[in-house]
């Protein structure tokens, strides 16, 4: 198989992706380094220019900048951010009537998402460049993304020339 061929069919801009999300989806912005930039800024975008996209739930966690959908002037009133690990960024989300906190041990997201949560909308997930075999790399948040992406119905990846290949692991 040519995946060069194929990633370049399925590339698009970061405002086209963000079309698939529709008002009362789940959408997952993974962990830390993973979470989406371009994405993120797209769909905050999209949000401000259409007030019917509302009943939007975010699940991430340990956000090292703040999400630019949590921005809006209407946040509080349009979406949930719902966080495994809390940065204070997120605690700030809380307080402002819109962040929850879901408290589990790290060592059990990937059973918890296929058990438990079992359906992610949308997955946006920033990577490492694809390989030459067809892999892209969720770098150094390895950990549960794989069973996120198992339950998502689309998974939208973010490429970050940037982003670490980390390998060894069970699910990277």
């Amino acid at each position: 198989m040519d995946y060069q061929a194929e990633y370049q069919k399925k590339l698009t801009t970061a405002e086209e992706a963000v079309k698939v999300v529709k008002s009362g989806d789940w959408v997952d912005y993974s962990f830390c380094a993973n979470h989406p930039i371009a994405l993120d800024k797209a769909l905050a975008e999209r949000m401000a220019a259409d007030p019917s996209l509302t009943d939007l739930s975010f699940r991430g966690a340990i956000a090292l900048w703040q999400p630019e959908v949590t921005k809006l002037p209407d946040a509080a009133q349009r979406l949930t951010w719902n966080s495994w690990h809390m940065s204070g960024i997120e605690r700030k989300a809380c307080m402002e009537g819109f962040g929850f906190y879901s408290a589990l041990r790290y060592s059990e997201m990937p059973r918890w998402y296929r058990e438990n949560v079992r359906h992610v909308n949308v997955a946006m997930i920033q990577v490492a460049p694809m390989d030459a075999h067809g892999w892209f790399s969720f770098g150094p948040q390895a950990s549960h993304l794989k069973a996120v992406c198992d339950v998502s119905d689309v998974i939208i990846v973010e490429v970050n020339k940037n982003m670490p290949r980390c390998l060894g692991g069970m699910e990277n």
